[in-house]
């Protein structure tokens, strides 16, 4: 039986086929290495106790940052802390176009300002600014430090300090000026005999309409739980809707009191 003999140049091609081989097999365990490796995550914020997801997992508050995330992670997403968290949008960072080991992003919430007044339709003013006619809301990247200013035809202006958080809820119920008072008294006399019912009227629905924003308060907070818990986006519309009819049933409540304390005073 013939043995097969190697040549000197088939020995060559095996020995530059293994090294080849060789060098492939190491490409594909650094590749894989480096795709598997974690990257740091590091986030500034103004607002601290913001929570922070990574493809829909939570991941804790900005203030524990830094964290470990895998590479093939997509998205953060920064959500504000507090009650009125339906009420600022969330921010989104893009980890797709990030390339490097460490990714750092700026979670920078704008500074909300609701400003309300009893009745509405006042001017704003921030100094010599206007923000608009109320019910508004004005958003600012930084806090406001001045008092804002309400001015109406027929009240006395107002003033209310700004606030420093990043929602704030401001609410003035405007004064009539003398004139409008005497205007009320003269429309609106007051028997001496027996109980005003209309004073009594308008308490009672003061009341009702109080206990009614309560209630609404109390729907709003439990789906604010709901979403802190499950983060469902759906739940942010009930949130709002819910709040309004607070706010619309609180400003009611104002109105109605405010209605039956210049009865008496006049």
């Amino acid at each position: 039986m013939n043995k097969m003999v190697q040549t000197p140049a088939c020995r060559t091609a095996m020995v530059i086929q293994s090294f080849f081989l060789v060098f492939a097999c190491s490409l594909t365990v650094l590749s894989g290495t480096v795709q598997g490796q974690d990257r740091q995550l590091m986030l500034t914020s103004n607002a601290d106790s913001a929570g922070v997801w990574v493809d829909g997992a939570w991941m804790g508050t900005v203030e524990d940052a830094p964290f470990m995330i895998a590479s093939t992670a997509r998205q953060v997403v920064v959500r504000p802390p507090g009650n009125d968290i339906w009420s600022i949008n969330p921010l989104q960072f893009d980890l797709g176009k990030e390339s490097t080991d460490a990714v750092t992003f700026d979670a920078a919430f704008e500074y909300h300002y609701r400003i309300e007044s009893i009745p509405s339709g006042a001017h704003v003013y921030l100094g010599e600014t206007g923000l608009g006619i109320t019910p508004t809301t004005h958003r600012t990247p930084k806090p406001l430090q001045e008092m804002i200013r309400l001015e109406l035809e027929g009240y006395k202006p107002g003033e209310v300090e700004s606030g420093q958080n990043l929602w704030n809820h401001v609410s003035i119920t405007m004064e009539p000026v003398p004139s409008l008072a005497e205007a009320v008294r003269s429309d609106h006399v007051v028997s001496e005999k027996g109980p005003n019912w209309v004073n009594i009227a308008v308490t009672a629905s003061a009341f009702a309409a109080g206990a009614l924003a309560v209630h609404y308060r109390t729907k709003a907070d439990n789906r604010f739980d709901d979403y802190g818990v499950t983060g469902k986006e759906s739940l942010r519309s009930d949130i709002r809707r819910l709040d309004v009819q607070s706010g619309v049933a609180l400003g009611i409540m104002q109105a109605g009191l405010g209605f039956v304390a210049i009865r008496l005073a006049l």
